[in-house]
């Protein structure tokens, strides 16, 4: 099953397998246990944007990013 980290024209973020061009960030989102958004979602409208690839950097969507197994910000995919 995708995750719901999946972002469409108008903002919703949706479950389907279709890959996006553009990674986004709304801050922490996400539950890295369950790989499930939270209740809480964000309290700005502005986006933040970023190329999928950077680096050979590789992460877990919707995991633990941070330095100390922290959870880290929500990958969201722009559609």
């Amino acid at each position: 099953m995708p995750l719901q980290n999946r972002v469409d024209p108008f903002g919703v973020l949706r479950a389907v397998p279709e890959r996006g061009r553009l990674m986004g960030n709304r801050g922490i989102i996400h539950d890295p246990e369950t790989k499930t958004l939270l209740k809480k979602r964000w309290a700005l409208q502005a986006w933040i944007i970023c190329l999928c690839e950077f680096r050979d950097v590789r992460r877990e969507p919707m995991g633990r990013n941070r330095n100390g197994g922290k959870t880290g910000w929500t990958e969201l995919f722009f559609l």
